[in-house]
């Protein structure tokens, strides 16, 4: 995410840190999403008041309260009837939490002949492009390119590592892999539309972004990676009028003077 009420970016921070920020929510949505268990599923075979406990923990999850979703899942971990998937889904509560170290030791305890490996790796990759170290976060996306090699989550994923390498048309292919098969994907678009704008193409990113703005199902993070491109382009009312929508002024003049910031030449 760029910036919200409760997280303002500051000009000090360096650019490949603005890149993983401005894209990594939208490009981990899918990656995000829970794993469902089933009835018929031997990886939901846990004890009833567990079940219970997780039906909680997503709820409360989903619902934004991410801290005690934690601590339920904390507490499912603890009866020992947690699997693998259980274990991923309080690692990524804890990622979304602003607790990538916490996560990275949830994952790790996905073995690596889990069926669940994937989904650790996709974690793991999340985790450390939180932490600032993206060299990490692409060893893990390639091993995870080794077991899901068309998966549009590994796919976008790894895109997130590149761009924030720097490495954008690298980046751009593994978005437009994606695209080629999925031309609605929302990650792909958006994440698209981003790398095209950190590289100079303004016009593509914006139209590649203004029909998911338009959309009914619009979020937050859509609406706010829309501000970065305008504001990286230099256009701070459209900017701004975007920003609005979501962030009250104070935060939008923030974020418009950090991209000013960000857009002065380097000396």
């Amino acid at each position: 995410m760029f910036a919200t009420k409760a997280q303002i970016l500051s000009p000090a921070l360096n650019w490949s840190f603005l890149i993983a920020a401005v894209i990594l929510v939208s490009g981990c949505a899918d990656a995000n999403t829970s794993i469902p268990l089933s009835a018929s599923d031997p990886a939901a075979t846990i004890k009833s008041d567990s079940g219970s406990a997780l039906r909680m923990a997503r709820t409360t999850r989903s619902a934004g309260d991410l801290n005690s979703a934690v601590m339920i899942y904390r507490n499912i971990l603890a009866t020992g009837a947690a699997t693998d998937e259980i274990r991923i889904e309080l690692a990524d509560t804890l990622v979304e939490s602003g607790s990538p170290d916490d996560a990275i030791d949830i994952y790790t305890q996905v073995g690596a002949k889990s069926s669940a490996r994937l989904g650790a790796l996709l974690g793991l990759t999340r985790a450390y492009i939180n932490l600032g170290d993206p060299a990490k976060a692409l060893d893990k996306i390639d091993e995870a390119k080794l077991l899901g090699p068309e998966d549009s989550r590994v796919l976008v994923d790894r895109g997130v590592v590149l761009d924030s390498l720097n490495r954008h048309s690298e980046a751009q292919d593994c978005y437009r892999s994606v695209l080629n098969v999925s031309p609605r994907h929302l990650s792909a678009r958006n994440d698209l539309a981003l790398s095209l704008a950190l590289t100079g193409h303004f016009d593509e990113a914006v139209a590649m972004i203004t029909p998911l703005v338009r959309s009914a199902s619009a979020t937050p993070q859509v609406r706010e990676n829309m501000a970065v491109i305008y504001g990286l382009m230099g256009d701070a009312d459209h900017a701004a009028m975007v920003s609005r929508v979501d962030l009250d002024e104070g935060t939008t003049q923030k974020n418009l003077a950090f991209l000013a910031a960000v857009r002065e030449p380097k000396p």
